[in-house]
């Protein structure tokens, strides 16, 4: 149980997919480039920069008060990772020309922003129960995708394969995360 309770696991496992992201798109590139390209590599190297930070027990990444929580709290990597996300989800999203992808993104750091602000412990419950589910979900996903990466070339069979185990490790610590007493407390739980 100590891997999944260390921070800086967590922050090996979001290298682990950064740079699957960045290889990944490196890759496609080699079969044909498409702008959206631009957008999974940078996403890659900043989901990369971010895990790095996290292992290392910093933020490396620091765009205004975005993770002015830090990386070393459980609480504040939950907070620190819905933000990257959304950050990624915007690059992707522009590169794609995705507007869904720039909403769902817009949205993810205003979720981000609502956990750091003090609001009605109702709201906070309510975020809480919604993030549990979402990082079920993830983790339902993560399996679906271990299951499912078996296909294709050798090498794309193992990018798969690492991304899908990064994603499942990484939606399990943080539900693991969200069911602590350090979260709980911050989620009027």
């Amino acid at each position: 149980m100590s891997f999944f309770d260390e921070t800086k696991n967590f922050g090996l496992m979001a290298m682990i997919a950064g740079l699957v992201m960045v290889l990944s798109a490196i890759l496609w590139v080699v079969d044909g480039f498409d702008l959206g390209l631009i957008g999974v590599l940078i996403a890659g190297l900043l989901l990369l920069i971010f895990g790095l930070g996290v292992y290392q027990g910093e933020s490396k990444l620091n765009i205004g008060s975005l993770f002015d929580e830090g990386v070393t709290s459980k609480f504040g990597l939950v907070v620190a990772f819905i933000i990257i996300v959304g950050v990624i989800d915007i690059v992707q999203g522009i590169f794609a020309l995705n507007i869904m992808s720039i909403v769902v993104g817009v949205l993810l750091i205003l979720f981000g922003f609502l956990m750091k602000m003090d609001l009605s412990p109702i709201l906070e419950k309510i975020i809480w129960i919604i993030l549990l589910i979402v990082f079920l979900l993830g983790i339902i996903s993560g399996i679906l995708s271990v299951v499912g990466a078996f296909g294709g070339e050798p090498l794309w069979i193992v990018l798969n394969v690492l991304n899908a185990v990064a994603y499942l490790v990484i939606y399990i610590m943080l539900f693991l995360y969200m069911l602590s007493p350090e979260v709980k407390s911050r989620m009027s739980m």
